[in-house]
């Protein structure tokens, strides 16, 4: 009965400024759990106070059409047909696109092309895209520069310091690893809380009271606020707020075809993105993200982000996210060593894989459990046969 209250409370929400109702908090506390999520993942703006990414005059519309997943992809042993990976690895969106033509696009628990899903992490990856462009407009000097350059309140810091190239390699060094539980009760969680459940206050303010655990620039260690810090840093650097420079510089030229949208948290002119997890948009407009990093960086008949960004982000050095790993990490983009695919990635599922030798981008929209590594390995599987799939 409990998820029947949250789903009640998910109907009634609308975007507030104000502190949330109990009843939202709780929703919010729950809206990842794998009994709801099939439908949470894309409702965020019935959950979460919101704010606009406007898309542009004109778009270009994405050719082709649906076909049959006639392929099979190795898991664990043997050959499952690909149509069962919607299901087994809990899909609600799937678009695979073949030099520029659309092949597959599917959409299931009450979604369709124009609804717009969470990225979760992937917004990670969205947001490298925007540091690429401030550098290419010369606004941010350098990687190399340190972020207390930019945002001097954090001075005496954890993250004084740290450069802007720690912090979108994720080697910062401060004590805020994502895959940490945080114990209820503590003063951690209740400032995640603030941030999250209440949106009391902005993500930013978690940057000044973390602690450090190691140098910067040493291991890697993933975590989201690293992103809430390159997001302020591009705030510092452009002059603008997030969204509008994202608007204006990434969203209209890129020809998005819808609206999207970025969780917000804080309160008043202190308001700000979540730019490490808050995005969401259609798969279409996700679509079109891969394109323009297959595209190296042109979208629109135009250079959006420059090639030499795309190629720093995606061909490495890789920074291997554990030793031995099978994927790397640069610039917020998740890397293949050895190999030119790459992706961006979020938490329970979502994905946007790209991969040049093959002129592929499949977006999926997925509703995984929580720590479901099984799922996130086939779902792998599935992309690389995908790729080497012909289309037809």
């Amino acid at each position: 009965m409990r998820y029947v209250a949250l789903l009640a409370a998910l109907a009634a929400t609308t975007a507030t400024a104000a502190i949330p109702s109990n009843a939202v908090q709780e929703l919010r506390r729950h809206f990842m759990e794998p009994q709801v999520n099939a439908l949470t993942f894309h409702e965020i703006d019935r959950i979460f106070d919101t704010k606009p990414v406007a898309h542009g005059p004109k778009s270009t519309p994405l050719q082709g059409g649906d076909h049959p997943l006639n392929f099979t992809y190795s898991f664990e042993g043997r050959d499952v047909p690909a149509e069962d990976a919607l299901e087994r690895t809990r899909t609600n969106a799937l678009i695979i696109i073949k030099d520029g033509r659309i092949v597959a696009e599917r959409y299931r628990n009450y979604t369709d092309r124009h609804s717009r899903f969470l990225a979760m992490s992937m917004s990670k990856s969205v947001t490298s895209i925007l540091v690429g462009i401030a550098i290419d407009q010369g606004k941010i000097t350098s990687l190399d520069d340190q972020v207390t350059a930019y945002i001097p309140e954090l001075k005496g810091s954890a993250y004084d310091g740290v450069t802007l190239r720690n912090a979108i390699d994720m080697k910062t060094g401060v004590d805020r690893d994502d895959g940490a539980q945080l114990k209820p009760g503590t003063p951690d969680a209740a400032m995640r809380e603030k941030i999250l459940i209440t949106g009391a206050e902005p993500a930013t303010y978690e940057a000044s009271r973390v602690k450090r655990k190691a140098p910067p620039g040493g291991a890697f260690e993933y975590s989201t606020l690293n992103t809430t810090v390159m997001a302020w840093v591009l705030e510092r650097a452009t002059g603008q707020k997030y969204i509008d420079f994202m608007t204006a510089n990434l969203w209209q030229p890129l020809g998005a075809e819808a609206d999207a949208f970025w969780m917000m948290a804080g309160q008043g002119a202190a308001a700000a993105p979540v730019a490490g997890m808050g995005f969401n948009a259609t798969a279409r407009d996700y679509a079109r993200i891969g394109l323009l990093m297959l595209n190296k960086g042109r979208a629109e008949g135009r250079q959006i982000v420059s090639e030499r960004w795309v190629a720093e982000s995606t061909e490495g050095p890789h920074t291997p996210n554990s030793p031995g790993a099978e994927y790397g990490y640069q610039h917020f983009w998740w890397t293949t060593p050895g190999k030119p695919a790459f992706q961006a990635r979020g938490l329970q599922g979502q994905s946007i894989y790209v991969d040049p030798a093959t002129k592929t981008v499949i977006v999926k929209m997925s509703y995984e459990a929580l720590g479901d590594q099984k799922a996130g390995a086939e779902s792998q599987a599935f992309f690389r046969a995908a790729s080497a799939w012909a289309g037809r």
